[in-house]
């Protein structure tokens, strides 16, 4: 069997799961006010499992375990943060028994490591050196309980972004980096997704500074996820200019309300199959899928619509 990674050096075009968190929320699940969707693993578990069962079967090739929002500091706002380890582990689990439900092909588990913060939290970013040690404590969790790979999700700074890649990379399994960006007003300007320092101010960065520092990083794969569909292609535009290895795009359609994610003008799988096609024949985007608010029918339609190779 070919590793995640052979495929990437043979052009293969991979297949993501869609939204996680929004799919457990569809089904009737309580988001956290604080935590979002990473208590469901544990409140849950049936829930988690058939999400993932569900994007298999859809096609997918890679599910992510539900860990978008369970770093220490996430968790310790819910007076969990001792369950760290154990509800991180109880996520992949979850995702690994999905896996040998409904799996007959090949399939890929990765983590995700995110820079969610707690939603009622003053600030967007946490810094410091009780967050670099958070985010390896989860990297390091992840790769034990058993994950293929991690993407890193949601980056969108200079302070939190390096700690979560770092923290990744330290674990010696191929790391996936997803930015998320947006449009300025008039449309002619992309700049990181917008987030809060503590005392309310809003902080966002030029997007193609943001990508050309991390890049230095490292990193297997890079591109643009948790963004709006049309806010995607621009931003991958500039990323290629600074990002030469594979890429990976993967949008949001809604929007969120905390803690609950709201599906209204949401894109359609049709719609967002014709916006991923253009981003893989623009870009050359070997790793699409779905971010929040989409679903099972999203991954099934870019199945079956979708080439198996990067054009040649």
């Amino acid at each position: 069997m070919s590793t995640i990674s052979e495929l990437l050096n043979n052009n293969s075009i991979i297949l993501l799961d869609g939204g996680v968190s929004t799919e457990i929320q569809q089904r009737g699940v309580t988001m956290d006010n604080e935590a979002w969707s990473a208590l469901a693993t544990r409140t849950h578990p049936n829930v988690v499992r058939e999400v993932h069962e569900d994007y298999i079967r859809a096609g997918a090739q890679v599910i992510t375990a539900n860990t978008y929002s369970t770093a220490r500091h996430v968790l310790e706002s819910i007076g969990l943060g001792e369950e760290t380890r154990s509800i991180n582990t109880e996520a992949v689990q979850v995702a690994r028994a999905a896996r040998d439900n409904a799996a007959s092909e090949p399939t890929w588990i990765a983590g995700s490591m995110s820079s969610f913060p707690p939603f009622n939290s003053s600030h967007d970013v946490t810094t410091g050196t009780s967050a670099a040690a958070n985010y390896e404590e989860l990297a390091v969790t992840l790769a034990e309980a058993g994950v293929d790979l991690i993407i890193a999700e949601m980056m969108r700074d200079f302070e939190n972004a390096p700690m979560i890649i770092e923290a990744a990379l330290s674990v010696d399994l191929p790391v996936w980096i997803g930015y998320s960006a947006c449009r300025t007003g008039d449309g002619t300007n992309v700049r990181s997704y917008p987030w809060r320092r503590a005392g309310g101010a809003t902080v966002t960065h030029d997007f193609g500074e943001l990508v050309k520092a991390i890049t230095l990083l490292g990193g297997e794969a890079a591109g643009v996820m948790h963004s709006q569909v049309e806010d995607t292609g621009p931003a991958l535009e500039i990323l290629a200019r600074h990002w030469p290895g594979p890429k990976l795009a993967y949008a949001e359609t809604g929007h969120l309300i905390p803690p609950d994610w709201t599906f209204d003008e949401a894109c359609s799988p049709d719609e967002y199959a014709l916006a991923t096609e253009g981003w893989i024949t623009d870009y050359g985007i070997q790793i699409v899928g779905g971010c929040c608010g989409t679903r099972p029918e999203h991954i099934r339609r870019l199945r079956e619509r979708l080439p198996r190779q990067l054009p040649a």
